[in-house]
């Protein structure tokens, strides 16, 4: 029976033996090694063997085979567990996916060609699925049971009969033999259109998690974390060839699975401590390309409408919920400091942006520019033509450039309902305003002697 699935079993048992008899023979060991009392060591050696005898009894391997068999029912193998998606799913069946793709588009379970075998169901019996796991020569009691037989476990039966049981009991935990959801269960209903295309029907849908995929995640991230990954790295740091592939994972989330029980999920997330592994599946973060607005006529286009589009919705919402009655200089200080004052600090912040653009400097300069020579003047701050800058110190474009944002916010500001209407007076203020601030604002600027 050496090196067979037979010897495999047989040595499990005698190992979970072993574990339960080891508090007792520590206990007999240290009495053992202290005393030399004839009476006292009599006495341990009896203790002995009153606690070992119903483990004795309980492990023999007919016996232990037996009492297995009639609890296999409890377990039931799956690559996909209900309790995943909720800890507190009851009875809800688990599901398991033998099928192998090697050609798939989608990395999904049946990606794996050798899945990792999970168990769902009572904790207590997780000793039952590691019998059925052991594999010897890729064969395990489960590839037994799924051909039709247990010849495994022919040297261990009393009789035909017994033999009938294991294989019948132990089959139980193959799979569950009702299909059911549960309400914790994340259900969808898909609509089905009938040939009439009128009637409509529906498939329930319950998407389980898949723990043979997080399985092989968790050992992959493991296996390029703590392999050869530290010599690698080093390599890396000091500069120096490494004849290996540097991997790694950026980004990388941890997601746990029953807090402090996690073989109340299933016994693949009680060998990973209740871990799995997220990869980083968000959008790339935009990174806008840093350029002078060399194609636009105007600072006020579409760059800056797009940062200012929040600012000047609340605004609009605003003046259409003020009535006349309110039209005081209480009204007037909330319109500005809530409302003005942030959309004209957001022009400045937006003009700033492109005057710290040293790199580009004198882009203003170029044929292709299509900006206006005022807003040109405001903006290309680092232009070292003499012409532009003496032009730029006279300081005549900054009542242009309150003049053009003027025009710009009350266009933007147009209301459809017709519930107010900005004139001259308004348009006036905005100028005013904003030429106060951009005085301010220029006091500011880096000039460009301070390059």
């Amino acid at each position: 029976m050496d090196n067979t699935l037979s010897q495999a079993i047989a040595d499990y048992i005698q190992q979970r033996k072993e574990a339960k008899l080891e508090p007792l023979l520590k206990a007999l060991n240290k009495v053992l090694e202290k005393s030399e009392d004839p009476v006292e060591i009599a006495k341990a050696k009896a203790v002995y063997a009153e606690e070992s005898a119903p483990i004795e009894a309980e492990f023999k391997i007919n016996t232990w085979l037996s009492d297995k068999a009639n609890r296999a029912s409890e377990l039931s193998l799956a690559t996909h567990g209900p309790k995943y998606t909720n800890g507190d799913v009851k009875k809800a069946t688990s599901i398991f996916e033998d099928v192998y793709v090697s050609n798939d588009t989608y990395l999904t379970t049946k990606s794996i060609k050798n899945k990792a075998l999970d168990f769902v169901g009572n904790s207590a019996r997780f000793p039952i699925a590691s019998l059925l796991k052991l594999e010897c020569d890729g064969e395990s009691l489960i590839t037994q049971l799924q051909q039709g037989h247990i010849n495994a476990l022919h040297p261990f039966g009393s009789d035909e009969q017994q033999l009938q049981e294991w294989k019948e009991g132990f089959a139980q935990a193959l799979g569950d033999s009702k299909l059911s959801s549960h309400t914790l269960s994340k259900q969808l209903y898909f609509p089905l259109i009938g040939e009439d295309k009128t009637s409509v029907d529906y498939h329930l849908l319950c998407p389980l998690f898949s723990s043979a995929l997080a399985h092989e995640l968790y050992h992959e991230v493991r296996r390029i974390r703590y392999g050869d990954s530290k010599e690698i790295r080093d390599a890396h740091k000091t500069d120096k060839y490494h004849e290996k592939l540097d991997e790694r994972f950026f980004n990388l989330a941890v997601q746990n699975f029953g807090g402090s029980k996690p073989q109340n999920i299933s016994q693949l997330n009680n060998e990973r401590h209740g871990e799995t592994f997220l990869l980083n599946c968000a959008p790339p973060q935009w990174k806008s390309i840093t350029s002078p607005p060399i194609s636009s006529p105007s600072v006020f286009g579409r760059e800056l409408s797009f940062k200012s589009a929040a600012l000047i919705r609340d605004f609009r919402l605003f003046l259409e919920n003020v009535r006349e009655d309110e039209r005081n200089v209480h009204i007037r200080r909330q319109r500005d400091n809530a409302y003005l004052l942030p959309i004209i600090d957001t022009v400045l912040n937006h003009a700033a942006v492109i005057q710290m653009m040293k790199d580009h400097a004198g882009w203003s300069n170029s044929d292709e520019c299509k900006m206006k020579p005022n807003h040109a003047l405001w903006l290309d701050v680092y232009n070292t033509d003499e012409t532009f800058q003496k032009h730029r110190e006279k300081g005549d474009w900054l009542v242009l450039i309150a003049t053009d944002f003027a025009s710009w916010l009350t266009h933007k500001l147009k209301s459809n309902k017709e519930k107010y209407i900005l004139g001259d007076i308004e348009h006036a203020y905005f100028s005013t305003l904003f030429l106060h601030q951009l005085k301010h604002f220029e006091r500011s600027t880096p000039k460009l002697g301070e390059l």
